[in-house]
């Protein structure tokens, strides 16, 4: 999986596509992540980083080097 930059609009549901189809997150993904959450997000963005925060937690997405 090919790491994002997470400058564009569409970071957030470019990442939530990659790690629902790969079950992997890197972690300087993660680390982008946790950055956007810390910036204004939109509903429907942050209903997708709750996804992804939920999926690792249940074991269905793993953080990866």
């Amino acid at each position: 999986m090919q790491a994002l930059t997470f400058k564009s609009d569409r970071a957030i549901a470019e990442l939530f596509y990659q790690v629902s189809h790969s079950g992997n997150l890197t972690r300087n993904d993660s680390h982008g992540l946790r950055a956007l959450c810390e910036s204004a997000l939109t509903e429907d963005d942050r209903d997708a980083v709750n996804r992804l925060l939920h999926a690792i937690r249940r074991g269905w997405v793993r953080i990866s080097d």
